[in-house]
């Protein structure tokens, strides 16, 4: 389900020119500033940083990682972008929060923008948030809405000089950052094998109604996930088979890693929509075989009553001269044949097989 989210109005760049900074989001969260850099022996990391201090801080031997989370203050971001050469129309991308995932090579500098899916705390809600990486000369710059421990793990990492990571240049940790967010992607796979596993559960035990309000949800999510994947698999494949000046081959290669993932997640999720899709069908026929069932016993029941409805009609008519008025016994004779006539009809119908 994702109707608790605040909504996100695409609408507030109507009329605005192109290039125009505007959070698309719901609430733009005050502007934190962060530099990360090391290289093979040191690591340092600055955090509250203004803007001055972070473009002074950003070091010419080291690889520099400086992470921006909250848009509210749109100057600073405009003077750090004029600063590392963000082209005006990927700092409008970086605002519009409900961009598509897509890879734009300019030559000298890469931008890569991707959704960060994870589930809320009540596990059965997807919250999305997009994450944007500009790769130039000598700096790795993400942009995420705001503050949260996504990445802490590969700044532990980093830090303890664990891996490859100190090794090799902002080429490469863009690659560990994706590769974090892709590993991401397979929790939610597996939330989902194991939603799939109650919900069949459920329908065979005990098919109700709000089992279909259930199958609906579900199924969204899954569409989220699947519109959220399947654009970034075909930019990582641009990225690990198309040379670029900033990409190093070494990386490339591992990009073709995470696609291969994502390739996989594509076909697990599809996967995923036919079980769902199939429970559905399944729930609609159980409905209908009930349906059917209530209407076939009600349609028996009506049938065996007509003929004595009929026969109680006529001799509860209030004509003086009627022949058997007058018989003593009259009336628990009629009972009995009424009585007789139901069993047989019913007894009749059991052997055709119609209940």
């Amino acid at each position: 389900m994702m109707n608790s989210e605040p909504r996100r109005k695409q609408s507030k760049k109507t009329g605005l020119l192109p290039g125009s900074l505007v959070y698309t989001g719901a609430q733009a969260l005050p502007t934190q500033i962060s530099l990360l850099r090391y290289d093979a022996e040191h690591f340092e990391l600055f955090e509250n940083l203004t803007v001055d201090s972070a473009i002074e801080s950003v070091g010419q031997s080291t690889v520099n990682w400086l992470i921006i989370n909250g848009f509210e203050n749109i100057e600073a971001l405009e003077k750090l972008g004029t600063h590392f050469g963000i082209p005006a129309l990927i700092l409008e991308d970086i605002f519009n929060v409900q961009h598509m995932p897509k890879v734009e090579d300019n030559g000298n500098s890469l931008f890569i923008t991707l959704k960060s899916l994870s589930l809320k705390s009540k596990g059965k809600e997807i919250e999305a948030e997009q994450i944007s990486l500009f790769l130039g000369a000598n700096i790795l710059i993400t942009f995420q809405e705001k503050p949260s421990q996504l990445f802490d793990s590969i700044i532990e990492r980093l830090q303890a000089g664990k891996g490859k990571g100190r090794s090799r240049q902002e080429d490469f940790l863009a690659y560990l950052l994706i590769d974090h967010i892709v590993d991401q992607y397979y929790l939610l796979l597996d939330n989902s094998e194991e939603q799939i596993e109650k919900l069949e559960q459920m329908l065979l035990k005990s098919p109700t109604d709000e089992l279909a309000f259930l199958f609906l949800d579900f199924k969204k999510n899954l569409s989220l996930m699947r519109k959220t994947i399947y654009p970034l698999k075909e930019e990582i494949r641009y990225l690990s088979r198309e040379d670029t000046e900033i990409i190093q081959p070494i990386t490339r290669q591992h990009l073709s890693d995470i696609h291969d993932h994502l390739s996989h997640i594509i076909q697990s999720l599809d996967s995923y929509r036919e079980m769902i899709s199939a429970m559905m069908d399944l729930l609609l026929a159980n409905n209908s075989n009930r349906m059917n069932s209530i209407m076939k016993t009600l349609t028996l029941v009506s049938t065996i009553f007509i003929p004595l409805t009929f026969a109680a009609g006529i001799y509860g008519m209030n004509f003086k001269y009627m022949p058997e008025l007058e018989w003593k016994l009259g009336y628990p004779i009629f009972l009995f044949l009424m009585l007789c006539a139901g069993l047989g009809m019913y007894i009749y119908m059991k052997r055709k097989r119609w209940f």
